[in-house]
């Protein structure tokens, strides 16, 4: 049985490990997100050091981010992170990452995850949900829109010299 619930403080180092271990599989994860925060340099590749970039930003987490996760048993199966924004004007959350054991997909665990995630969005008062995804990520692009999730936007992007 699968358990989904909020990461301990504890746990982050070995979830920013198991990130690292499944992104790494597949350059289509790669977007804007992974460009802005220096896990990739070109937008479509992962940067050597992935694993300790990523064990890095999961130490540098505030209280405006949570990490949520399924497990089964004391096993890994997926984990999430979800930021907490609150304007004068909107209340959203964005489902920053996520990343599901290859072995546990088209078994649940994500739609899982996103419905734990989705119901303490909307206790908290979220108006909306948003996330980003890798502009050849289709397995993904499908997963959210079979949820409820639809294309916004566009990002561009133009790399600078220097």
């Amino acid at each position: 049985m699968t358990d989904y619930r909020w990461a301990r403080a504890a746990e982050l180092p070995a979830i920013a490990s198991f990130f690292a271990r499944i992104v790494a599989l597949d350059d289509a994860y790669v977007s804007h997100g992974e460009v802005q925060t220096g896990l990739s340099v070109d937008g479509r590749t992962w940067v050597d050091d992935l694993d300790t970039r990523m064990a890095e930003d999961m130490a540098a987490l505030g209280p405006e981010r949570s990490v949520a996760v399924a497990m089964d048993q004391h096993r890994l199966l997926g984990a999430t992170i979800v930021l907490w924004e609150v304007t004068p004007r909107v209340s959203f959350m964005v489902v920053e990452d996520m990343a599901i054991d290859p072995a546990a997909r088209s078994g649940g665990v994500g739609a899982g995850l996103l419905a734990f995630v989705e119901a303490e969005g909307a206790g908290r008062g979220m108006q909306w949900a948003f996330l980003e995804s890798g502009l050849h990520n289709d397995g993904a692009h499908r997963f959210f829109e079979r949820h409820g999730f639809k294309a916004m936007s566009k990002v561009f992007s133009k790399k600078l010299p220097g």
